[in-house]
């Protein structure tokens, strides 16, 4: 028996013996006069002569279902959740598949059935089955739908949000359309899709390769933004997105008949860009799109590229533009070098002036400050020469009243000064008084002074009460 479970690769013949056919096993017995019984585990089975082949089972969730194609010609589906074990006596095929699950209102499917297979759909189990279509079109045959030998089709639209398991008879529309390919380029059947979505947020990006009318080329990326408008126009197209590419391509060569590509180069690029994101410039575009049922929105240029000759021819501007520019830099800020320079110069001779101003200053005010100190100390030493000169002269009279009295006793005494003077007796006793009058030693009393073999000798006069002492030579 073992542990694993077995399928539809285990066959064997056995003579006379017995199979254990486990719970979740099930086999097809058939004995030696070709009768054919199924047996589902678990269950012991005794066999005499006889071929035993197990059943491979297939599973269906929820979400699925499983077609069934019987010997006799019929075909069958079972929704999930459902088991169902593959007997090669009773059926042809058995496959599981999934069903399909619209997750928003924007997304939708396009399924066509014949009239026979109306009652059928009745059979799909309310659980399971949720979609209800949106649109019918009844006892209409559809170019682009699939044939079923002449019959009449009739085609339904469900939108989501739902789950769809198809009935019998019944099948959804499978899409080819053209579109973007590896290589940036556009090719047929490269998206291969069931679900259509009519949300607005719709781009189509490719490239077109225009032509110049001076022959030179270049390609712009383009993104296109548009939205579905009629979906019954869109489902009777085949290809909408060739026939939208194939006017693109017709506007990209009348576009190109009217650029040259010394626009491409100079300053008017702005305005062939400007051209190139206008939806005027796409009429045909827009023809195509209407009558597939889509509106184009806008247009945006993602960038653009040169062939070798024009890219040549490109890059030699830019790199005179650029030399030009860099040219243009140097003496810009050589001038600006000159001119920081020449305001430096200002500013220092400025501040030089301004620095000897203020120095000029600062030596005036000193020699102002200098002037004044000398001239009050000039003051001051004067003052203090006049206060000497007052206390010497002070003294002096202080000096000259002793002589003074004294001479004036000898005057009231009547004695001859002159007389009493040239005696060596009277020089002597009149000496130590008149040496201690200053104004006899400013005449240098105290000395004699022999001038020509001549003495020189006080003459004192008196006169009333005054005294007045006068030098002579003897």
């Amino acid at each position: 028996m073992g542990i694993e479970f077995r399928s539809g690769g285990y066959v064997r013949h056995v003579l006379m013996g017995g199979r254990t056919i486990k719970d979740g096993e099930a086999a097809a017995i058939w004995n030696v006069n070709g009768v054919h019984k199924q047996i589902i585990g678990p269950r012991r089975v005794y066999m005499y002569n006889s071929t035993i082949r197990f059943l491979t089972r297939h599973k269906a969730e929820s979400h699925q279902y499983i077609c069934i194609s019987h010997r006799d010609g019929r075909v069958e589906h079972k929704y999930g959740p459902a088991v169902l074990y593959q007997n090669p006596a009773l059926h042809d095929s058995v496959s599981v598949h999934d069903g399909i699950r619209l997750l928003s209102e924007n997304e939708c499917i396009v399924v066509y059935n014949d009239s026979k297979s109306r009652a059928d759909r009745n059979s799909v189990p309310k659980e399971v089955e949720i979609a209800t279509p949106t649109e019918e079109i009844a006892d209409t045959e559809s170019e682009s739908g699939p044939k079923c030998h002449g019959e009449k089709q009739r085609r339904k639209v469900i939108k989501g949000p739902t789950l769809f398991l198809p009935a019998l008879g019944e099948t959804v529309r499978e899409f080819e359309w053209s579109g973007r390919d590896s290589d940036g380029g556009f090719a047929q059947s490269q998206n291969i899709f069931k679900i259509i979505r009519t949300d607005p947020n719709r781009v189509l990006s490719l490239s077109l390769s225009i032509t110049t009318a001076d022959s030179a080329q270049f390609t712009a990326n383009m993104s296109f933004q548009y939205h579905m408008n009629s979906l019954d126009k869109c489902l009777d197209s085949m290809d909408p997105m060739q026939k939208m590419y194939d006017g693109m391509l017709a506007d990209a060569r009348s576009f190109g008949d009217t650029v040259t590509s010394d626009q491409l180069r100079a300053g008017e690029q702005v305005a062939v860009m400007d051209r190139l994101v206008s939806l005027d410039t796409y009429p045909l575009l827009c023809q195509a799109a209407n009558a597939a049922g889509f509106v184009i929105d806008s247009a945006r240029l993602t960038g653009l590229s040169y062939c070798a000759t024009l890219q040549k021819q490109a890059n030699d501007e830019q790199h005179n533009a650029a030399r030009l520019r860099s040219e243009l830099a140097g003496k810009k800020q050589r001038r600006e070098i000159l001119e920081l320079e020449a305001e430096e110069r200002r500013l220092k001779i400025e501040q030089d002036a301004e620095l000897e101003q203020r120095q000029a200053e600062i030596r005036a005010k000193l020699e102002e400050e200098s002037h004044e100190l000398k001239e009050a100390a000039l003051e001051r030493k004067l003052a203090l020469n006049k206060r000497e000169i007052e206390a010497k002269r002070e003294a002096m009279k202080g000096e000259d009243a002793a002589t003074i009295q004294f001479l004036t006793a000898l005057n009231n005494m009547g004695v001859d000064m002159t007389a009493f003077m040239c005696t060596a007796g009277g020089m002597k006793v009149a000496s130590s008084v008149l040496s201690q009058a200053a104004s006899l030693q400013k005449g240098k009393c105290k000395e004699e002074h022999t001038i020509k073999g001549e003495i020189n000798v006080p003459k004192i006069k008196a006169e009333g009460n005054s005294v007045d002492i006068a030098w002579s030579s003897t």
